[in-house]
Order: C-alpha cells, then structure tokens, then sequence
C-alpha cells in the first residue's frame, strides 16, 4: 500500500513537471486549471505570431524571394507550427492525468472523511446505548423515533418485512413497493413507505429483534446505508443482550434478597 501510494506520488509529481508546474508541492486541481489556461493563452500567442509571418509573408512581392529562400521560410513556418502543436499536446496530456488523479483523490479523500463521520456516529451511538441498562430507556434510545405508533408492537415470525429479516437474519433493502408474496403479512400503510431497511438484532447467534428504519419522503436508501446500519445493528442487539442479562441479575439479586428476608422474618 505505501509503495503503491508513493508511486502515484512520483507520477502526480512527474506529471506537473512535465505540465510546467515547477513549484507543485501539494496536489491543487486550481493550479492545474490555472496550468491550462496559461498553455493555452501562450500557445494563441505563438500562433498568432504564426499567422502575422504568414500574412507577410504573403504581402512580400515574389520578386524579392528566391525559391530557395521561399521554401526555406515555408519549412521553418510549418516546423514551428508542429512542433508548437506537439509542445502543446505534451503538457496537455500531462495535465490531463493530472486531473484525473487529483479527481480521484478528491474523491476517495471525501469519501474516507464521509467513513471516518459515520465511523464517529456509529461510536457515539454504542456509547449512548451502552449508556443505558434499564430496557425501557435502551429502547427509547434505539427505536420507535418518529412513529409512535410502532411502540409496543409485536409481529409474529414472518409476517411482513420485519418477519421476514427475523427469519432468515439477513439485511434488507427495499426501494419502491414492498412485494407481498415476497413479504406474506405485509401491512399497507399510509404514507406508504418508497424506501426503507431492515436488519436482524442478532448477539451470539441470539434473535434480539429487528430494527426497521423508513426513509423520508424523496430519498431513498442505498447498499451504503444499508451496510451502516447493520453495524449500528450489532452493537444494538449487543445493548439489548447486556440489558438483558442486567435485569436477569437484577431480577435474580431481588429474588434472594425476598428469600432471606422471608427467613428472618420465619
């Protein structure tokens, strides 16, 4: 990885030298614009200088000329002018790759920084759950935001989408109509629904629930949200295990402390 980074360093570097950009340090999609416009503001000027020795040349009586002298200041015109071209074609060429590296850059940089803002949330998010023991307040956290109706309802295994995720524990992307024969049990709501995700709750091989999230009206959810979720999945279903496992203990500690209370009093 460090070898192949610093090889497209050397080919970014390579390039902008060949471009003209003696002074590249840091990679600039401005310079290289700016770059590009200077080629081009020198090359217009070279061949209008062209032009100017063609058109006196043309304006010279032929009297004056031999033809050897003629062919000689055609030959040097013509040269100039390719080698003008090839000049020019070189740099941009080279400033072309230029711009597609540092594109690619761009975007691979705002995209690490897009993964590193979810990475952040996502840690948040297990600190707010883990925050939480009581069973009540860890669901709060988790679900039921935005629709209150959904609070303290309970779906039989695979009736619906969330049936469906509970059995087979896989995520699911749904984008447009949810098909019922896909889906036996499906519930038609209003505002319909044109996006959503669901994925399993699953801590140690061990169903926790399934967490349902439906876009706003005009976005819809991609792969990329989908996968987001499904680790935003596993630390929930973790929360929910350790809450559970923390009112079992509970549940257990009151129930010795109801045993040796009844035996003092006996």
């Amino acid at each position: 990885m460090r070898n192949h980074r610093q090889s497209g360093t050397d080919r970014l570097q390579r390039d902008a030298r060949i471009a003209g950009l003696r002074d590249f340090q840091t990679p600039s999609l401005e310079a290289v614009e700016q770059r590009r416009r200077q080629l081009w503001q020198r090359t217009a000027t070279a061949l209008a200088l062209i032009a100017g020795v063609v058109v006196a040349f043309a304006i010279i009586p032929s009297d004056r000329l031999t033809g050897a002298g003629a062919g000689r200041l055609v030959f040097v015109i013509v040269a100039v002018g390719g080698g003008l071209f090839l000049w020019a074609f070189h740099k941009e060429a080279a400033l072309e790759r230029l711009t597609r590296s540092l594109t690619d850059e761009r975007v691979l940089t705002a995209a690490l920084t897009n993964r590193l803002h979810e990475v952040s949330l996502l840690l948040d998010a297990g600190k707010q759950m883990n925050a939480h023991l009581e069973m009540d307040e860890l669901l709060d956290t988790i679900c039921a935001l935005g629709r209150d109706a959904a609070v303290g309802q309970r779906m039989r295994l695979g009736d619906g989408v969330a049936g469906y995720v509970a059995i087979r524990r896989d995520p699911v992307l749904i984008d447009g109509h949810a098909d019922p024969d896909v889906f036996p049990g499906l519930v038609l709501r209003e505002p319909y629904v044109e996006s959503a995700m669901s994925v399993p709750l699953v801590h140690r091989a061990e169903l926790q629930g399934v967490l349902n999230v439906n876009a706003p009206i005009g976005r819809s959810f991609t792969g990329y949200d989908l996968r987001a979720l499904a680790v935003f999945a596993e630390q929930a279903a973790l929360a929910i295990a350790n809450a559970r496992l923390y009112e079992a203990e509970r549940a257990h500690v009151a129930a010795l402390l109801d045993l040796r209370k009844r035996r003092e009093v006996g």
